[in-house]
């Protein structure tokens, strides 16, 4: 029975890629070309080698062995979201990807001037964070950074700073990459990003941002080079970036004990955890266990909880930018919680997927309606893209630094991806509005005299 129901997963698969591609409107810059990477990796790979190599690492962490009834009908549940997710992905997003000849853009005064502003009133900031965390959170009562977990969602939460201060190293990747847009690709613009990679690759956490950068970088190559799928040399470059994202998963200090001289460089190549382990073992872990986690809510939800959440997970979006320090009573999770799946398992640190927080709200009806409503959401701002964004430099970083966010929406479900967002556009946003200021400036009567300068140049005619 379920080898039956893992042939019928992968010829889902094969059926929408086929489909997408016959469209026209397929490239690495639509959403559903990472929903479909993201749904392949967790959703079709991860169930046939749990079958055939019976990984138990994740059922063991949480307690729950899934029957045979339930494995297939996780496959089941996945499969309609991606269906869902497909067609409202596909009719709302339903433009072509057509590269217009033109001429390189070009960055003039007000925008080398609006991110030279932008980058030292935030860079600073990504710069304490980063050192603030270099030694990682702590559950202890010691350190910079002072965790403690919630024993009854099993949410860690943050003790002696605010989220905002503590997440804020996430914006040194979009100000490198900001870096390499406005100076075209030029060489040296390389330095701050790869400087960005390395230092988390030191840290061993936030294995993320390698995935995320990465492939925000390649989609502006990308789009530089007016070609709407990866090169060769693309996949060549990103297959050490994932050997080293496997590596720390294994080991997260990895990088640093080869600098601190206490292991050899070929050690961060070994994707084993031991010399005599198979490879095969090292990839039962958590990195790509949502077909896991999304068995385990379908077991939880309703039969044992009782009920859903009802999307009531989605009012954190009023509860979750006041700082835990301004209000100590603050609620862990959203403010109306019907249940948590910490009380049937441990599901600490674990996500739930897209289609594992819709099926969450509402069955059948709440995860259909969840999948349909975010393909709709990211199909827009694909069109967008193609019609407006493309032509505009502002709207390319824009839409190449959002896109991989959506991997990780489709990994967490509910609002992590307003979390992610915050920190990952609002250099970029924030050089926009600053641009469009320093314009409406010269366009105001200064064209001879630097944005910069622009408010002194005002104040000293006020006063004479």
């Amino acid at each position: 029975m379920i080898e039956l129901a893992l042939i019928a997963q992968v010829l889902v698969v094969a059926l929408v890629v086929a489909v997408f591609l016959f469209s026209g409107t397929a490239s690495m810059f639509h959403p559903l070309s990472f929903y479909l990477i993201f749904h392949t990796l967790v959703f079709v790979l991860r169930p046939i080698l749990l079958h055939v190599y019976q990984f138990d690492n994740v059922w063991l962490f949480i307690g729950f062995w899934p029957s045979a009834q339930q494995f297939v009908f996780t496959l089941m549940v996945s499969s309609v979201a991606l269906i869902a997710f497909a067609i409202a992905c596909a009719w709302s997003g339903a433009a072509r990807p057509e590269f217009q000849d033109r001429e390189p853009f070009r960055f003039d005064g007000p925008d080398i001037a609006a991110y030279t502003l932008t980058a030292l009133l935030l860079g600073p900031l990504a710069v304490y964070s980063a050192i603030m965390r270099q030694g990682g959170a702590s559950f202890t009562g010691v350190g910079d950074v002072q965790m403690e977990r919630d024993p009854l969602t099993g949410q860690p939460v943050y003790v002696n700073t605010t989220g905002y201060v503590a997440e804020a190293h996430s914006m040194g990747l979009p100000l490198a990459l900001g870096i390499i847009w406005v100076s075209r690709f030029h060489p040296l613009s390389f330095i701050p990003f790869l400087s960005f990679l390395m230092y988390r690759a030191y840290l061993g956490w936030g294995r993320w941002a390698f995935i995320m950068g990465v492939i925000s970088l390649v989609l502006l190559l990308l789009y530089h080079t007016r070609t709407k799928w990866f090169r060769l040399w693309h996949v060549a470059v990103g297959l050490p970036v994932l050997m080293l994202f496997h590596t720390l998963g294994q080991n997260r200090g990895a990088l640093r004990s080869v600098f601190e001289g206490t292991a050899p460089v070929s050690s961060l190549f070994r994707v084993q955890g031991s010399s005599d382990a198979r490879f095969v073992d090292s990839l039962a872990g958590q990195d790509l266990g949502n077909f896991d986690y999304l068995s385990f809510i379908l077991w939880v939800v309703p039969k044992e909880s009782g009920t859903y959440t009802w999307f009531t997970q989605y009012l954190q979006l009023f509860t979750e930018p006041i700082p835990r320090v301004l209000w100590p009573a603050k609620p862990i999770g959203p403010p109306v919680q019907y249940f948590s799946l910490h009380d049937f398992g441990h599901f600490a640190n674990l996500t739930t997927s897209l289609a594992g927080d819709g099926w969450m709200s509402g069955g059948w009806i709440g995860m259909i309606l969840t999948m349909v409503l975010v393909g709709l959401a990211l199909g827009t701002i694909h069109r967008w893209f193609w019609r407006s964004g493309a032509v505009n430099k502002y709207g390319v970083l824009f839409y190449c630094s959002f896109l991989p966010l959506s991997l990780q929406w489709f990994r967490d479900g509910g609002i992590s991806i307003f979390k992610f967002g915050l920190f990952s556009l609002m250099p970029i946003l924030m050089w926009i509005a600053l641009t469009r200021l320093f314009r409406a400036w010269i366009a105001f009567g200064a064209e001879d005299r630097p944005p910069l300068v622009l408010r002194r140049a005002a104040d000293g005619a006020e006063t004479s």
